[in-house]
């Protein structure tokens, strides 16, 4: 192996050589001119071959930093298309919850609403509350009814900060309102019931003397007084608990409102 390696050592410094001579004396006799044409055409070929290679290689780095740069154009349009059609979605669902909100006026009442998001729900089995974005210097107010894009009763603001209230869902040990059967007309007490509460239930209680509630039937929200509005959607009689005396049974009540998946809601700020 070292044999070889000398010989084109050797060979290649005649060609450099030659090459030389050639370069220096291009006016040289013949023989010795074209001695030294022949032993450099190699050489020259080879740096020639080079010279190529080096040029093709600057073309194809070149390429390759043009299609780096392109992708990333890309990239960043891909991604300003989808931040505009996630904008679109959201704008087209809100549009839809404020058309499905626009239904619910029956002429009888007129509600006056501010929207609002959730952003946390209570950390404990003890409550169903959540917590929303706005407060009382957008005119919320403990006490006021929240429902969902479908006119459905979410809970009542139970307290406000400047920028956020806390909601007691229908659900909620703490929750309380009237209510009545929308087919038996039976009237009651709608109540949250930690028992009721892990199963996303409540009860409607102390029914009217005569009437029971129905399976089926929808519960909405009876207002004698107008401390609230009357009528909203509260859910459907699921079961009935009948007393162990006869006098006032119980029914229990699935609230129609999503509540484990609730997102914007709308506080009824007047009615």
């Amino acid at each position: 192996m070292k044999k070889w390696m000398g010989i084109a050592a050797a060979a290649l410094s005649l060609s450099l050589l030659a090459a030389a001579v050639w370069t220096l004396f291009p006016n040289a006799p013949g023989p010795l001119r074209q001695a030294g044409e022949t032993v450099s055409r190699p050489f020259h070929r080879l740096v020639s071959a080079g010279s190529a290679a080096l040029a093709q290689g600057k073309r194809y780095l070149a390429g390759i930093d043009a299609l780096q740069a392109e992708n990333q154009a890309l990239k960043e349009a891909l991604a300003q298309g989808e931040a505009a059609a996630r904008a679109g979605e959201l704008a087209q669902g809100e549009n839809q919850r404020l058309r499905a909100l626009l239904s619910l006026d029956s002429g009888e009442q007129q509600l006056q609403l501010a929207d609002a998001w959730v952003l946390a729900r209570s950390p404990d089995n003890w409550r169903a509350c959540v917590t929303l974005d706005r407060g009382s210097d957008q005119g919320i107010q403990a006490g006021q009814c929240v429902i969902d894009a479908q006119g459905a009763l979410v809970g009542r603001v139970e307290e406000t900060g400047g920028d956020w209230a806390t909601v007691a869902l229908v659900t909620d040990p703490s929750f309380s309102l009237s209510g009545q059967g929308t087919v038996s007309e039976a009237l009651g007490g709608l109540e949250g019931r930690l028992d009721l509460m892990q199963n996303g239930e409540l009860a409607f209680t102390d029914l009217s003397q005569g009437r029971e509630g129905q399976l089926g039937e929808g519960v909405v929200t009876f207002s004698q007084g107008g401390k609230y509005p009357a009528k909203l959607l509260v859910g459907t009689v699921t079961s009935l608990d009948p007393d162990p005396g006869g006098l006032l049974p119980t029914a229990v009540v699935t609230p129609a409102a999503d509540l484990e998946a609730l997102g914007q809601v709308f506080v009824i700020t007047g009615f």
